[in-house]
């Protein structure tokens, strides 16, 4: 019997390739890129707030594998946010993704080369009060994601897509939720406990891999069932909204 093994594939697995990643500073980012060199790719980190022409004009050499993982949640009433912050928050998130994975098929598909796309996203089946444009966000670019996978098949481009859970070392407005209504976060994920960086780091590097050659238009959700929750008699989301945002209640004027 073989000793553990840290990562799903064997060493070497990306030798050769370039690996681009449009953020590094979230702790799941940095996990993969850390996983990606370590078994042989070459991994950049695209500049905060630089678009993917120019991200991709700095390299001499073609990028092989995209990795989409901007990650922002900004917690608050949706009725609060001004027009142009839930915007500017869309544009972070699917706004980029859009951006990279279009430019980076322009280039494959002129270099009549294939790729893989991978996305990272969080869970989107369910809703999520106080945080609802991160949540269409990751819904739009799971879409994204399947649309693609259909529509650049033929140029051997495959996109696919990690969603993730409430994620062990993240600054994830949920674990504070989760203390306001006196709970531990794991209490709401049917294993009961909550994921960490290489739970998907892993799933991340199969789908990546050549390992994952055959999945297209996929989404992997790490996050122990927590998606399933209700069915499966998990405690509901059922934090007084007042009190999980910290605010007093506005005066609401009656109705004529």
């Amino acid at each position: 019997m073989t000793g553990y093994r840290p990562y799903p594939v064997p060493d070497g697995s990306f030798a050769g390739q370039t690996i681009l990643l449009t953020d590094g500073d979230d702790p799941v980012s940095r996990g993969l890129a850390a996983a990606f060199a370590t078994l042989g790719g070459d991994v950049f980190v695209a500049a905060e707030g630089e678009t993917a022409v120019s991200a991709f004009d700095s390299f001499e050499r073609p990028i092989d594998i995209l990795v989409n993982c901007r990650w922002q949640r900004t917690l608050g009433p949706a009725e609060d946010m001004p027009p142009a912050q839930a915007q500017s928050e869309m544009h972070q998130l699917f706004g980029t993704a859009f951006d990279y994975s279009t430019e980076f098929a322009r280039r494959r598909q002129r270099a009549q080369l294939g790729g893989s796309i991978l996305m990272l996203t969080e869970t989107a089946d369910l809703g999520m009060p106080g945080l609802s444009v991160s949540a269409a966000a990751s819904a739009a670019i799971q879409n994204l994601a399947r649309s693609l996978a259909v529509e650049w098949a033929a140029d051997n481009i495959r996109c696919n897509v990690v969603a993730c859970g409430m994620i062990e070392g993240r600054d994830d407005p949920a674990f504070a939720m989760a203390a306001q209504r006196g709970i531990a976060p794991g209490d709401t994920v049917p294993t009961g406990q909550i994921g960490t960086v290489a739970d998907v780091v892993a799933a991340a590097l199969y789908l990546c891999s050549a390992y994952g050659a055959y999945f297209s238009g996929s989404t992997m959700t790490i996050d122990g069932g927590e998606n399933l929750r209700h069915s499966l008699g998990g405690p509901p989301f059922s934090a007084p909204r007042t009190r999980m945002l910290n605010r007093q209640p506005r005066e609401v004027r009656a109705r004529q």
